[in-house]
């Protein structure tokens, strides 16, 4: 991936990490990064033809299923056993997203309907994995969907297109059985407020160059703004980050050599505020969607009515 095919992928992953806009066209892309619509096409397809991108999933507002969400940043106290550990953690209910580091490294982001219940899933982590240390823990705050009137015909929207956001409207029309134009209206709403989130499926081995993971650690509020907004004006190549309000800020960016990744940890080690950095190398991220789907589907059976028709609603008049 050169300069232009991160600034593409980061307009489809951003800002902040969240597109909101899972539909996001290729010619709003190509104005906001200042080429054309074609090139942005022609790239996005030849990185899906090389296997460096797979695919692009869509994620649920945490807020949409009644949980709040958490990162967490933990090293492994056996690294050799990190694969059993990650078959583990793939079937804890909550965890939708794992990066996985090179070396006993891993990154967490976990959604949970309680403070009680994230204990339960804390306990199943930490069993899972057994952490050499406490690990970093930081919450990822999202909008509140309260304003937006769900309907049922919006939870079979999402559980249609949650494997493949930029999936084709006729065919989803055809599955639930209502207009393309619904689909449309529907989908345009989950977006406007905010309801669900694009997320890029990378395949890392497969682009040239390192792909790092920086986690900084800065406990003051402005000098964070201002230590995020720097390291963002300092290096173009960020593919994907994650500035919450607290302490915490991610920021995944690609470099050609080890030396050059190691000048830039310097560089953000030096910024003032900042208490601590931690630099891993990538290996994969790993999207979990099952448990997703699993609440998709419950709220669905929850409003069906019988077959498709939706609480005494002919199925096309949503």
């Amino acid at each position: 991936m050169d300069d232009l095919d991160v600034k593409i992928f980061r307009e489809l992953g951003g800002p902040g990490s969240f597109q909101w806009n899972v539909r996001e066209t290729y010619s709003a892309i190509a104005k906001r990064i200042g080429v054309d619509e074609e090139t942005v096409r022609r790239r996005l397809k030849r990185a899906e033809k090389l296997g460096s991108i797979m695919g692009w999933k869509m994620i649920p507002n945490p807020h949409l299923i009644g949980c709040e969400s958490v990162c967490i940043d933990l090293d492994l106290r056996n690294e050799e056993e990190k694969e059993e550990s990650l078959r583990k953690l793939k079937q804890v209910n909550g965890i939708i997203k794992i990066l996985n580091y090179r070396g006993s490294g891993l990154q967490l982001t976990v959604y949970y309907p309680s403070e009680i219940e994230f204990q339960a899933i804390k306990e199943q982590i930490w069993s899972a994995c057994d952490p050499k240390s406490e690990p970093a823990v930081w919450k990822v705050y999202f909008p509140s969907v309260d304003s937006y009137k769900f309907k049922t015909v919006d939870w079979m929207i999402i559980r249609e297109i949650l494997e493949d956001a930029r999936k084709s409207i006729d065919p989803v029309a055809n599955s639930i059985g209502v207009s393309i134009r619904t689909v449309t209206r529907r989908l345009t709403g989950l977006i406007n407020q905010r309801v669900v989130y694009l997320q890029g499926t990378p395949r890392f081995e497969n682009f040239s160059g390192l792909s790092c993971v920086f986690l900084l650690f800065c406990p003051d509020f402005t000098k964070k703004k201002r230590a995020d907004q720097a390291v963002l004006d300092e290096m173009p190549r960020i593919e994907i980050f994650n500035t919450s309000p607290l302490q915490y800020s991610t920021f995944v960016t690609i470099f050609d050599n080890l030396a050059e990744a190691d000048e830039f940890l310097k560089f953000v080690q030096g910024l003032d505020g900042v208490m601590s950095v931690k630099m891993e190398i990538m290996r994969e991220l790993i999207l979990i969607q099952s448990w997703l789907r699993q609440e998709v589907t419950k709220r669905i059976s929850g409003n069906l009515c019988t077959g498709k028709t939706l609480c005494g609603q002919s199925p096309r008049e949503f």
